[in-house]
């Protein structure tokens, strides 16, 4: 563990660091990347000999053919997903889950964009309109690799496999076999149709509480930093304020805790909350006279009046200036929608309610024995506040796409398991191996179908497509904003470079109101009269026109072709420079 934390810190600091970088350069480049990394690099071996020893009691190993079973489980999973998370295949570049199709791309192009030397605080990419409102913390992290010369693709199999690494170590540390269990097989009842209709898939997927190794693991490149780290923040704080102990320093916790924003604000919100949630239940008197340490209260608010500035900081930035729009809006029932409450949250989540409810009826029980107050001030102080985050998440959306609020259920969910597990190991075996069946039996099926050995990739895109279409944009500027069909997959946004609009699933989930521009876009793509006004409107620098193009809007007269200057062409397409036409004018572009 003392090796993960450190691993975490150096990151953050090398990001941290990139981002004072890359404002005081107006961009990044080869220098300050290898300064970025050796400021990280020096972070990581400060956090190495700041932890005591002392302050980590040494990991136990597996005692049964079960632990041993989840952790051969988990790595043959991270070795699967993660060493073929994107690859070469044929000629191609190509990626192994089906869940992947739009991350990846988003990924790829925020990693490329910021190693092209992009001036901070970057436009936004995929919407050439405003600033980058994301947490691309690992993104960044990876352009860093990147422009010291570590390829894109091994890059982001590396990631993915020491994240997974640092993760499963986060899991064992905070609630052992039964928390890495948990993790690879959350679901509910959608994968008990196996037994009638034989078929293995990932059943999972067609729910609203996906498989979080699946469906959020892999995709979401954030939770492969956010995951150990937010895990050894609550490690920490269980062992510092609920058990006396040292826990990490001090100032490893501030800076894990306060920079997070830059890598999965989700989990800054659910850890803010478990924060706010222990001081608030500091006050309640049958909480407070279980035994909770007595410089509970003072300790909780350094470690928060400490993270202050620099969370805010970052937030504003990635908020625009807590600009958030429609991103926090009322919808109960989450995406309940139309179907049978019964049939939706036991479908999604199985019996894991149930046990919810059996953890309360447990903590009853135990208000009036003495020798068990302090555990059961722990173990309530961590269950109630995690809770709580999941029925407000049920009712307040905390981004546009509803589905988001998964990221805040995983946590939640995490967080409960050790606790859950304390309470299964004073079952009776019969009902502690029926219980374990019940919560894990539909994830797993979900886990062995969506990585089985039919699935052989999905394309994203031919490498000699981008490489010749590489060389040629290297010698555009990395500020330069291009007209193209939005899709995910675009060439240029697989090299990083700004566009009008991108995928709309994406501008959608981040809440971005693309629909003028998307009109104004398509307006101009199909060189209807006024297109040049159009191009002006939408500060647009160049036109790429190739095979997406063509099939989309193939019947355009395409009027560029004859006032604007063909720059570049190839297989991959053609170029034109429509700059003539557009006339510079501050205001244009929501900075």
């Amino acid at each position: 563990m003392k090796g993960t934390v450190s691993l975490l810190v150096g990151i953050c600091i090398s990001i941290i660091a990139a981002l004072i970088l890359g404002y005081m350069g107006e961009g990044l480049g080869g220098a300050s990347a290898r300064i970025a990394l050796a400021m990280g690099v020096a972070g990581g071996l400060l956090a190495w000999f700041s932890i005591p020893d002392s302050a980590i009691p040494k990991a136990r190993l597996p005692r049964s053919w079960a632990a041993w079973s989840v952790l051969v489980i988990f790595a043959l999973f991270s070795l699967r997903a993660f060493c073929w998370v994107v690859y070469f295949k044929d000629g191609e570049i190509a990626f192994l889950s089906p869940n992947n199709l739009g991350d990846l791309s988003l990924h790829f192009t925020f990693t490329r964009y910021f190693a092209n030397g992009v001036p901070f605080w970057p436009d936004n990419p995929i919407y050439s309109a405003a600033a980058l409102h994301y947490p691309f913390g690992m993104d960044l992290f990876n352009a860093l690799l990147l422009l010291m010369g570590v390829d894109l693709i091994r890059g982001f199999v590396w990631a993915g496999l020491i994240g997974a690494l640092a993760t499963g170590i986060m899991l064992w540390r905070w609630g052992g076999a039964f928390a890495i269990a948990g993790f690879l097989f959350n679901g509910g009842f959608a994968a008990w149709k196996i037994f009638s209709d034989g078929n293995l898939d990932d059943f999972q997927s067609q729910l609203a509480w996906k498989s979080i190794p699946l469906a959020l693991f892999v995709t979401q490149r954030g939770l492969l930093y956010a995951i150990p780290a937010g895990l050894a923040l609550l490690w920490s704080w269980r062992a510092r304020l609920f058990r006396g102990e040292r826990g990490l320093p001090v100032w490893i916790e501030v800076l894990l805790y306060s920079t997070m924003p830059i890598f999965h604000l989700h989990t800054f919100l659910f850890l803010s909350a478990m924060l706010g949630g222990w001081f608030a239940l500091s006050f309640w008197g049958p909480v407070w006279r279980m035994g909770l340490p007595s410089a509970f209260r003072q300790k909780t608010l350094r470690i928060v009046g400490w993270s202050v500035a620099p969370a805010t900081v970052l937030i504003w930035l990635l908020t625009g200036g807590f600009q958030s729009g429609n991103t926090i809006h009322l919808k109960p029932g989450w995406m309940q929608e139309e179907q049978n409450p019964f049939v939706f949250w036991f479908e999604n989540f199985g019996v894991m309610p149930l046990c919810i409810v059996a953890l309360f009826v447990w903590f009853w029980r135990r208000r009036t024995a003495p020798g068990e107050l302090p555990k059961l001030a722990e173990q309530s102080a961590i269950v109630i506040p995690a809770v709580a985050v999941f029925l407000i998440g049920c009712f307040v959306m905390f981004a546009p796409w509803e589905w988001d609020n998964t990221k805040l259920f995983l946590w939640s969910y995490l967080t409960v398991l050790p606790v859950l597990w304390a309470m299964l190991r004073l079952a009776r075996p019969w009902l502690r191996g029926a219980t374990c069946f019940a919560l894990f039996f539909s994830g797993a099926v979900a886990l062995v179908g969506g990585l089985d050995g039919r699935h052989q990739g999905y394309t994203l895109a031919r490498r000699s497509e981008l490489d010749g279409l590489k060389a040629h944009l290297d010698a555009l500027p990395s500020t330069a904003t291009f007209a193209c069909v939005p899709t995910y997959n675009h060439p240029l946004l697989l090299l990083g470079r700004k566009v009008v609009a991108g995928y709309e699933g994406h501008l959608s989930s981040h809440g971005i109101d693309y629909m003028k521009n998307k009109i104004d876009l398509e307006t101009l793509l199909r060189g209807e009269p006024g297109w040049e006004d159009r191009a002006q409107k939408l500060g647009v620098d160049y036109l790429f026109w190739g095979s997406l193009e063509e099939k989309r809007f193939g019947s355009s007269p395409a009027p560029w072709t004859e006032q604007a200057e063909l720059i570049a062409q190839g297989e991959w397409g053609k170029i034109y420079d429509l700059r003539p036409f557009v006339i510079k004018r501050e205001g244009l572009r929501d900075r």
